[in-house]
């Protein structure tokens, strides 16, 4: 469990030694007085009690009481204080870790899961950090140093006290080994109502227009269950240990009362001792109880630790130890073969687009042309052969330097639920305001934004709500621009777009795409008539390769999906009644 956080909070887990050294010190100041006690009874019973030692005995006690106030003020702020740095520093570290790792990684988790790591486990290691650890130290310390004050006044009385610990010790052990189990089944069923939740809410448009909102509800309601019951089981198979761990820790007192009077009875034992045995012994149980529930409270928690660990744990996209850089933006695929798990996606694609060029990708869906493009951005590393930019491999550069060289526009754009100039500015975060503008008005986007309430200054909306499909496409393409990469990778980026849309976007692209490198992911033909080259991928392969004159005069996928899309150029909505038979 410690480890695990260790690993977790790495160098900066050192800030919470403040904290700790606080802790230390409260556990000083709180059994100092029971060591006064001794004395102070010791001295009433022996009759020789002034008022001026009176008045110093409860000086110290004010004292102590207020050195305990302090130093445990100290220390839970320095334990929350400690505790957010260190889990700033973590949350920052995951987010710079899910950056460098491939594509497929998400492809593969459900973002619910991965949400659910982000904020709860990373909350509830926050938890660890901040509450239980110094509780857990403070429930330990306390009761060594009144068992070693216990013996050094009595070893007979102090044995007794202690007898109960090591018959409590292994149902300590056994209940956190249960909860080692059952926590981690609890947090997946967490995770996968977190999952259940987000996908509810993203999809409740298309749910409600098809009428399913009882059928997916019943999946949320499920996770839920499922959850609920993994909640009931922990506590009922992890309560009734700790319960009895509590019970057989306060049978010392019972040793206690039956030792300490024997010895009472037989005139071997003060009664000053004796009494400061019972007082103490108080002191003695109650933190090992505190202790026990805190630690299993933490190995509960501790499996969100491991969680995040497992994240972290996830393979980054290696960075080359001598990184290159090319002078020139020419992009070369050679024998490319690239596969997702067991599924192979690409088998020996091959082909170059010559700097300054536009080459497109075309053919069915499915067939690998997003794939070919997500490569050319080291997305994925390829399972075999080669990306080249300029002659040297993308593996060979940073990741960072290589993702400057590409302008990337999708087919679903995403804006920022913040400002559309700070969305624009996403190309180029220092970017002036002038530029801004500039980049707005080659995208053919600066007209409708100056007609928005706030113009540059109105809100997107989460995803870009506030706008339509054409304008997000339009601001996504300014943002492109303003970056101005000498690379340009088009996906679909006019799949889905109305006529007038369409036009201000071809302008906008046309911008985009002059003197740069380009590739083309087409849905709509007409669009990449003009392009250099267009290649057509079918079932991972380049099947076919030329302009598109030659395409259409080799009679083969092209041709036919030209006419397809010819014939459906012009296709209308009737509706006709269909005779029953």
């Amino acid at each position: 469990m410690f480890k695990t956080i260790r690993l977790i909070t790495g160098e900066s887990g050192k800030l919470l030694s403040r904290a700790t050294w606080y802790t230390v010190l409260e556990i000083i100041a709180n059994a100092a007085p029971a060591g006064l006690l001794y004395f102070i009874l010791a001295s009433l019973f022996q009759g020789e009690v002034t008022l001026k030692q009176i008045l110093w005995w409860s000086a110290w006690l004010v004292g102590m009481f207020a050195l305990q106030a302090l130093f445990a003020s100290r220390g839970q702020i320095e334990a929350q204080s400690s505790g957010a740095s260190i889990m700033k520093d973590v949350r920052l570290r995951l987010g710079e870790h899910l950056r460098k790792l491939p594509m497929g990684y998400f492809s593969r988790r459900d973002q619910g899961d991965i949400s659910h790591t982000l904020l709860a486990n990373v909350d509830e290691v926050e938890m660890i950090l901040t509450h239980l650890f110094n509780q857990v130290i403070g429930s330990i310390i306390l009761p060594v140093v009144s068992a070693l004050f216990l013996l050094f006044i009595d070893w007979r009385l102090a044995l007794a006290v202690l007898v109960s610990v090591p018959l409590a010790l292994p149902l300590l052990f056994w209940s956190q080994s249960l909860m080692s189990k059952r926590s981690k089944k609890r947090q997946e069923a967490a995770a996968a109502v977190n999952s259940r939740l987000l996908e509810y809410v993203q999809t409740i448009r298309l749910i409600k227009a098809h009428n399913q909102t009882g059928q997916r509800f019943s999946r949320l309601d499920n996770a839920m269950a499922r959850l609920r019951d993994d909640s009931i089981r922990v506590e009922v198979i992890t309560s009734p240990v700790v319960m009895l761990f509590s019970i057989i820790l306060e049978l010392g007192f019972v040793f206690l009362l039956f030792i300490g009077s024997f010895l009472l009875a037989g005139g071997v034992l003060d009664t000053s001792v004796f009494l400061i045995f019972l007082v103490v012994s108080m002191k003695f149980y109650q933190p090992l109880r505190s202790a026990g529930t805190a630690l299993t409270q933490m190995r509960y928690m501790a499996s969100a630790g491991e969680r995040i660990r497992e994240l972290f744990a996830e393979s980054a996209l290696p960075e080359p130890e001598h990184p290159q850089r090319p002078s020139s933006f020419d992009i070369e695929l050679e024998d490319v073969h690239f596969s997702y798990g067991d599924k192979e996606i690409l088998n020996g694609i091959q082909f170059q687009v010559p700097e300054s060029n536009l080459v497109a990708l075309v053919g069915p869906s499915g067939a690998g042309k997003s794939t070919i493009a997500g490569l050319v951005s080291r997305f994925w590393d390829v399972t075999g052969g080669a990306v080249k930019i300029g002659g040297i491999d993308v593996r060979a550069m940073l990741s960072d330097e290589l993702l400057a060289m590409v302008s990337t526009v999708q087919q679903q754009p995403y804006l920022f639920n913040e400002t559309i100039a700070a969305n624009i500015r996403k190309g180029r975060p220092d970017a002036t305001t002038e530029e801004v503008i500039e980049a707005a008005k080659a995208a053919h986007c600066h007209d409708f934004i100056i007609n928005l309430p706030q113009g540059y200054d109105t809100v997107a909306g989460e995803g870009g709500a506030a706008l339509s499909g054409g304008e997000k496409q339009r601001i996504s393409i300014a943002r492109a621009i303003l970056k101005d990469a000498p690379i340009v990778i088009l996906d679909e980026a006019t799949a889905s777009l109305d006529p007038e849309n369409e036009v201000h976007l071809q302008r906008a692209i046309s911008k985009l795409a002059y003197s740069k490198t380009v590739l083309v992911i087409a849905h709509r033909l007409k669009t990449i008539q003009a392009a250099d080259r267009i290649l057509v991928v079918d079932q991972g392969r380049i099947v076919e390769a030329g302009r598109h004159e030659e395409l259409l005069s080799m009679g083969g996928i092209y041709h036919r999906l030209w006419q397809e899309q010819q014939r459906l150029g012009g296709w209308k909505i009737k509706a006709q009644q269909v005779s029953e038979v």
